[in-house]
């Protein structure tokens, strides 16, 4: 099984411990770091929670629907918004992913990204995961930038961003930081400013994506 199956895999069995308050000491840092990360984020500690517990249930339902479509698809979210990346080998299986995703409570939004390809495999799994990091580091070094605020996954070297900006300017920083990173083709982005006015709606209509 693919790097990215095991990696997932784990954070399935860790993550809802945490969130029952059963997890091993160790796993203790990884609540305390969501309380600390909370605080420089836009999102209040309610909404972070929240958005974990959607995580946690997104993935365990795509697990237990098909272990190869868990170890083929990466989640993210942000104040109920749902982005679904990676690469599946059938049609159906973009669209099952979706229908998981929606079958969650609290979901607001499924941004569905997943492409129907040929994997990369661990070479491409391990280039991936250098982008996502190296855009990462560039983010935090840049002080006209809210790193805390912001989301990354990077499949197939296509880095796909999500969540809350301070303002316009600083998304096109971010999507520059990301563009002009080695080894990126594109940047997809589906941040929202932080006073869109579709952050406090019910639900979402439209995805805001964006592609520099």
């Amino acid at each position: 099984m693919s790097s990215r199956f095991w990696l997932r895999a784990g954070c399935a069995l860790i993550l809802p411990m945490i969130a029952s308050g059963c997890a091993p000491t160790g796993t203790v840092v990884g609540a305390t770091a969501l309380t600390a990360r909370t605080v420089l984020q836009e999102r209040s500690m309610g909404d972070a929670v929240d958005d974990t517990r959607i995580e946690v249930e997104v993935n365990a339902a795509l697990l237990d629907k098909d272990h190869v479509l868990f170890g083929q698809v990466a989640t993210e979210v942000v104040e109920g918004r749902v982005l679904l990346v990676g690469d599946v080998q059938r049609r159906q299986d973009r669209v099952t992913a979706a229908e998981i995703a929606w079958s969650v409570n609290g979901v607001r939004e499924v941004i569905n990204e997943i492409e129907v390809a040929e994997s990369g495999g661990v070479q491409g799994f391990a280039e991936d995961v250098y982008i996502a990091n190296n855009v990462r580091a560039r983010m935090l070094t840049d002080q006209k930038v809210t790193s805390f605020n912001y989301n990354i996954e990077t499949i197939d070297k296509v880095v796909h961003l999500i969540g809350l900006a301070q303002s316009r300017t600083e998304l096109r920083r971010v999507a520059n930081i990301a563009a002009t990173t080695p080894g990126v083709e594109r940047v997809v982005s589906h941040v929202l400013i932080i006073d869109d006015p579709r952050r406090t709606g019910a639900s979402f209509v439209t995805s805001s994506t964006t592609n520099f």
